[in-house]
């Protein structure tokens, strides 16, 4: 799988986290669903692109998810 596609998943995914912290509370589809896609984009990066490429996108991945959830969840946004 192409990288482009990587990125756009964990970006989906990282979406579908945020309107599960803000709009549906509670666990429902779009947190399982973030996290289904995070993890198949992270499979895909491991096993097409091998572990230096998987390795930097599941670190970038994890950093991504806490810091926007951390911006999202802040008093001014």
């Amino acid at each position: 799988m192409s990288i482009i596609a990587i990125i756009l998943l964990i970006l989906l995914g990282v979406f579908l986290f945020i309107v599960e912290f803000l709009l549906v509370p509670g666990i429902t589809i779009a947190g399982i669903g973030g996290a289904i896609l995070m993890a198949v984009a992270v499979y895909f990066a491991y096993t097409g692109h091998g572990n230096t490429v998987g390795n930097y996108t599941l670190v970038a991945t994890l950093v991504f998810t806490v810091g926007g959830g951390a911006y999202v969840l802040r008093a001014k946004t």
